[in-house]
């Protein structure tokens, strides 16, 4: 609220001033030119404060007050001034009045122009890395210019506001004539630019043909397997932990998205990403070659895919981790879970959540070909170099996201994150890495504005401790450093595969067997409670003694299952095999 109140103050400031301006020309056409002149400069400042601030003009909007009723107020005020003016030889009032209805006649052919152009646009598929042939599509003209047009007071009447302040203080009408030729001329042009775009929008292929073009499209390209992602929010990194492992299968591949603005997110120049909008299009767009949908998330779109015939279907989830939600009712509804080793098959299995132990394949994590193994222990040298500084170790602190349920909360970031830093930063010949959950914050803005604050302080330690963005990728980071501190979370499961040791954290009042028994994926690590500041104990026995290797092997291996055999073949062997059951089953059915 208080960031509204200098737009709002100034609204209200410019209206005000123009009023006054009404009620005094009468008597001094110069003080009414001053409160025209304050009126006009107030209005162009708030407007843009509120063009600055969506909130603001979502508000505003509420109200009943837009801004085209802001822009009719000011310029019926404009007209009065000039109504009371009183002048003698040009008719003021005249040339004021009728190029104030001839922008508003204007600004409606524009408005018009530019919703229709957007229509005939708003196609409800998009694609890129992919060509569908006989689609016409023109950009539109002036995007800027017209939005603009549409938003700013009057779309030109600012000029002629300016022309009539000034006359007032002593210009000559001539001004005014003047002002008020540019301004028509002004909302002219806005208007046949919109009219134009409309034309040229208007020639462009039909919706309804765009969306059958690329079903046509699709089906020649003959994709076999298909990525379908779907978000309620804007996030890209649970589609982007399968892109890369895609891009290997020998079989084509598609990424269909259902939201445009999770479309843009998906990182790859080598697989056809695919935005469909619409439940009812997925029928005419998904290619009956598709043998195999492949979901990493459980959201309620996934229905609209599920209930196409002859996909086999096939929950493969972003990550693996003791997290409650790895193990749900919602996964029976899919022909197979995927997993990487047994320790999710036996997740499913104690959960009891009805899901058939034949529906789960173990596939192994194929994105960790991408981690550096484990090659020296910590007590041989890992020092380093930027050429600035200098380290000896180097510890990556990477904290999971906030719960979506109270049961499902393991993030360390309010109950030990300080603390975690605070004896990180301080040990001698260490280099602390920090990275958070991207959607850190997402549902409880207490654990956004807790990250900004350690981010704040890793940042004021200085070099070599860094925040690590999201430009760099997690396994990077993990190739970087020495040792993982993070949450009951895929993340540590996923370090598993360096053969680095590493630091589960437990907020809660779990002792170190129990938590252990209750989340397998520490089995191996070390157990941090309470604040978090004992996490230095932790790091000096792993660089010493490294108590936890043996304990650590055997994790891996439950958790990721057989270590020995390329995890990105075992993944395409799971594709060939469900793609040649899911042939049988169509021609079974065909017979």
């Amino acid at each position: 609220m208080r960031k509204a109140l200098p737009a709002l103050a100034l609204l209200a400031g410019s209206i005000v001033a123009l009023m006054l301006a009404v009620l005094v020309v009468g008597a001094s056409r110069e003080l009414a030119g001053l409160f025209l002149a304050l009126g006009v400069l107030g209005s162009v400042v708030a407007e843009v404060l509120v063009w600055r601030a969506p909130t603001i003009a979502a508000g505003l909007r509420r109200l009943q007050a837009d801004d085209t009723f802001r822009a009719g107020l000011r310029d019926v005020l404009l007209v009065a001034v000039a109504a009371s003016a009183h002048d003698t030889g040009t008719d003021i009032l005249r040339v004021t009045g009728v190029t104030v209805l001839f922008i508003w006649a204007c600004r409606l052919v524009t408005i018009l122009g530019q919703r229709r152009s957007q229509q005939l646009r708003a196609v409800p598929v998009s694609w890129r890395n992919f060509e569908v042939p006989g689609v016409r599509r023109s950009e539109p003209l002036g995007t800027g210019a017209l939005s603009d047009a549409v938003n700013w007071p009057s779309s030109g009447s600012l000029v002629l506001a300016i022309a009539l302040s000034a006359h007032l203080l002593g210009a000559t009408a001539t001004v005014v004539v003047i002002a008020a030729a540019v301004s028509a001329a002004t909302a002219l042009a806005t208007a046949l630019v919109a009219v134009i775009d409309f034309l040229r929008a208007r020639r462009d292929t039909p919706l309804e043909t765009v969306v059958d073009l690329l079903g046509a499209a699709l089906a020649d390209f003959a994709p076999r397997v298909g990525l379908y992602y779907s978000r309620p929010e804007a996030i890209g990194y649970i589609a982007n932990v399968w892109v890369q492992t895609l891009e290997q299968l020998p079989q084509r591949a598609v990424v269909i998205c259902r939201e445009a603005y999770n479309a843009e997110l998906v990182e790859t120049d080598r697989l056809p990403v695919i935005e469909v909008r619409r439940a009812g299009d997925l029928e005419r767009v998904v290619p009956p070659s598709l043998g195999l949908a492949l979901y990493p998330s459980n959201v309620a779109k996934n229905n609209h895919l599920l209930r196409l015939p002859g996909i086999f279907d096939v929950f493969i989830g972003h990550g693996d981790s003791d997290k409650g939600g790895s193990a749900t009712v919602l996964t029976r509804i899919f022909d197979e879970a995927w997993v990487s080793g047994p320790a999710a098959r036996d997740r499913y299995r104690i959960a009891d959540v009805g899901v058939r132990d034949e529906q789960i394949r173990e596939v192994g994590r194929p994105q960790l070909a991408e981690i550096e193994r484990h090659a020296t222990p910590l007590s041989e040298s890992h020092a380093g170099t930027d050429g600035v500084s200098s380290w000896d170790y180097t510890v990556l602190y990477a904290p999971t996201r906030e719960g979506f349920f109270a049961a499902w909360e393991y993030s360390s970031i309010l109950t030990q994150g300080e603390g975690i830093l605070t004896g990180l930063l301080g040990m001698p010949g260490v280099r602390v890495l920090f990275k958070p959950h991207p959607g850190t914050g997402t549902d409880d803005p207490a654990y956004g504005l807790e990250v900004l604050r350690l981010t704040a302080m890793v940042e004021a330690a200085g070099v070599p401790h860094e925040v690590v963005t999201g430009a760099e990728g997690l396994y990077h980071a993990f190739n970087r450093a020495d040792l993982l501190v993070s949450d009951v979370s895929s993340v540590i499961t996923d370090f598993l595969a360096s053969g680095k040791p590493y630091v589960v954290t437990n907020s809660g009042a779990l002792d170190d067997d129990t938590f252990r028994a209750q989340f397998p994926s520490a089995q191996g690590a070390y157990v941090l409670s309470g604040s978090g500041s004992d996490v230095t104990e932790h790091v000096t026995d792993a660089i010493e003694h490294d108590s936890h290797a043996a304990a650590r092997r055997r994790t891996t291996e439950y958790l990721l299952g057989d270590s020995q055999s390329d995890p990105v073949t075992r993944f395409v062997e799971a594709v060939d095999t469900v793609l040649a059951k899911q042939q049988q089953i169509t021609a079974d059915h065909h017979a």
